[in-house]
């Protein structure tokens, strides 16, 4: 919504179409969510207030909430999302596959299983069940 209301605002520009741009509007999409999300994550709208407080670092004695560790695991993440989003953002996951050999997408998929099973959490419900 944030990307369509922003292209929406500046019509088809010149710049519409730049590399900067579209990073632009996507680390902008990618705030949008991060904020929205924290009403999922909290528990009462005094939470939530908070949440964002210390996202944006109003917060004067916020607690850690991830250890050193965690927080490079999240940033490699993201970071592995933000390139397989920019690569396939002209694209779609069926051609991509098709393109790549068999034994490759079948590794690929086993090591994503395997993440999965490996990085369970401590059983917290889902994050959509608070809303």
């Amino acid at each position: 919504m944030f990307e369509r209301v922003v292209k929406a605002l500046t019509g088809d520009a010149v710049f519409s179409h730049t590399l900067t741009r579209r990073l632009l509007l996507g680390l902008g999409t990618y705030a949008v969510i991060c904020f929205a999300w924290v009403f999922f994550r909290a528990s009462s709208f005094e939470g939530a207030a908070h949440l964002i407080k210390s996202m944006v670092g109003a917060a004067a004695h916020g607690d850690a909430i991830l250890t050193t560790r965690e927080i490079l695991q999240v940033s490699i993440v993201i970071a592995l999302l933000v390139l397989g989003h920019w690569v396939m953002r002209d694209t779609d996951l069926e051609t991509a596959v098709a393109r790549v050999p068999r034994p490759v997408v079948v590794t690929l998929w086993t090591l994503m299983l395997g993440a999965i099973i490996l990085t369970q959490g401590n059983g917290n419900a889902f994050i959509y069940f608070q809303f």
